[in-house]
């Protein structure tokens, strides 16, 4: 008879196998950074929610604020949770918009609003884009020719915040309005127009910021 093959024996993983212990350490790591991601993902945290159009320099309270559950992740640390977080006497340092949460960089103090409110009357309705928390444009227009004007339109001033819209009364004893938060710097100017009592026309930004194009 011929020789006989040696006949190969696998040996039994031992417990001590140094790369037994490796594979075992690693799988047990990754599951358990799994399920800590998971649970990170589905906790909730509460936040600040505005439960209207909240213009710069409007109170932060619980007038214009609510408090709800949602999961942030990450960006936990961008949005203020609670009224006891915001400081006493802050004010919305830029226009916060119905139902959207209030981050951190929107608190700040009155001095910090370099804005301020201008009543702009409107003879006839405006867009439907000229709502509370809406940017628009005032745009001058200055006499007709015939009244010793040059008829032309100016942008008077470029970024406006509307901060209220008075529709006025059906009998007619108010007429319309538009309060708008202007550049301190642009207020005289607007100012000057309004006394004058020439055309100003409040004007939506398509794309810009609370506005639907």
């Amino acid at each position: 008879m011929g020789a006989t093959a040696p006949v190969m024996r696998l040996r039994r993983p031992r417990w001590r196998d140094p790369r037994l212990i490796v594979g075992i350490v690693l799988v047990v790591a990754s599951v358990l950074m799994g399920a800590l991601l998971v649970s990170r993902l589905s906790e909730t945290t509460p936040v600040l929610i505005a439960k209207g159009p909240i213009a710069p320099g409007d109170p932060l309270d619980a007038e214009t604020l609510t408090t709800v559950e949602l999961r942030l992740g990450d960006q936990q640390e961008l949005y203020v949770g609670s009224l006891d977080a915001v400081p006493e006497g802050a004010v919305a340092s830029r226009a916060v918009q119905a139902g959207e949460m209030l981050p951190v960089s929107a608190v700040g103090q009155p001095e910090d609003v370099a804005l301020r409110p201008v009543v702009i009357p409107v003879d006839a309705s405006v867009a439907e884009s000229v709502v509370p928390g809406a940017t628009v444009e005032l745009w001058h227009t200055s006499p007709a020719p015939q009244d010793g004007g040059s008829g032309e339109a100016r942008l008077l001033v470029e970024e406006a915040i509307v901060r209220r819209v008075d529709e006025g009364s059906s009998l007619g004893m108010r007429s319309m309005s538009v309060e708008v938060l202007v550049p301190q710097e642009s207020v005289a100017e607007v100012l000057q127009v309004l006394a004058e009592e020439e055309r100003l026309d409040v004007i939506g930004v398509p794309g810009a910021y609370g506005v639907t194009p």
